[in-house]
Order: C-alpha cells, then structure tokens, then sequence
C-alpha cells in the first residue's frame, strides 16, 4: 500500500522524478542504492509476504483437508504464531524499508529543491543506521514466525 502512495506521488508530482533523476545522473552510487533497496524489498515483500504466505496457506490445506490431520494444542497455537509474527515481521521490515528510503532520498536532494544536499555517505550514517535494528528486529520476528509454523507443521504432520 505504501509503496502504491509513493508511485501515485511520483507520477502525480513530476518535479520529484525529476529531482530523483537527476540525483541518480549526478551521483551514480544513489542509483545502485535505489535498485538495492527496491530489489530487497520486493525479494523480502514478494518471496517472503506473498509467496511465502500462499505456500503456508497450501501447506495447512494439504495437512488438514488432503491428510484429514486437525491442528490442536500447541500446534494450533505455533500455526497462529506463525501466521501473525510472519506477517507482522513482513510488514514491519517492508515498510521501514520503504520509508528509510524516501527519506535518504529527500536527503540526497540539492537544498534548492527542498533536500539537505548530504552525500550518500552522509545518508547512509545519519539515516540507515538509525533504522536498521528496527528492520533486524522485524526479520527476526519474520523468522521466528516461520520456525514456528515449521515445528506446528512437524508436529500435526507426526500425528497418527
């Protein structure tokens, strides 16, 4: 959603393309960070959040429609801890990405055009660190969400 709000602002507002194209020609490495962070954010949003989601989806299907195994007790509750923690974690971490972004990229800005003319050195010191334990912990909450749907998939699974 949110990165549907920044494309709308893009496309609404011209003079903030031009802005980021210009950045990107006068400094080439703001480029490569602008693919980096949109490549790791659909890699973690697209794989993880949609694909990773559906295929869990296919795997609770398979286990108690295919094999006719219910979810009880502690795996149903490690089924709900996946399925909240690994959303959660993916939303939180995809969001900050994309915020953290916009925001290294105003800073990259002329200060003519609104920016605080920084170098991507500067944002990268005064922007990205600030946010990366955040971003750390929304992973980590991603993945212990998965662990837990991997170990209450194991245990409906071994039923009898």
């Amino acid at each position: 959603m949110i990165g549907i709000l920044l494309a709308i602002a893009l496309i609404a507002s011209p003079s903030i393309s031009r802005i980021e194209v210009e950045t990107i020609i006068r400094i080439p490495v703001a480029g490569f960070v602008e693919l980096a962070a949109l490549f790791a954010f659909f890699a973690m949003y697209v794989v993880v959040g949609v694909l990773g989601v559906g295929l869990s989806a296919l795997f609770y299907h398979h286990i108690e429609v295919v094999m006719g195994k219910t979810y009880s007790g502690a795996a149903d509750g490690l089924a709900w801890i996946h399925l909240v923690l690994m959303n959660v974690g993916i939303v939180g971490s995809t969001w900050t990405i994309t915020y953290v972004g916009y925001l290294g990229d105003v800073e990259l800005w002329p200060t003519s055009q609104g920016g605080m003319g920084w170098t991507i050195e500067q944002v990268a010191e005064q922007i990205l660190t600030q946010f990366m334990a955040i971003i750390g912990i929304m992973l980590l909450v991603t993945g212990i969400g998965i662990l837990a749907g991997g170990i209450g998939f194991l245990i409906t699974y071994r039923k009898k």
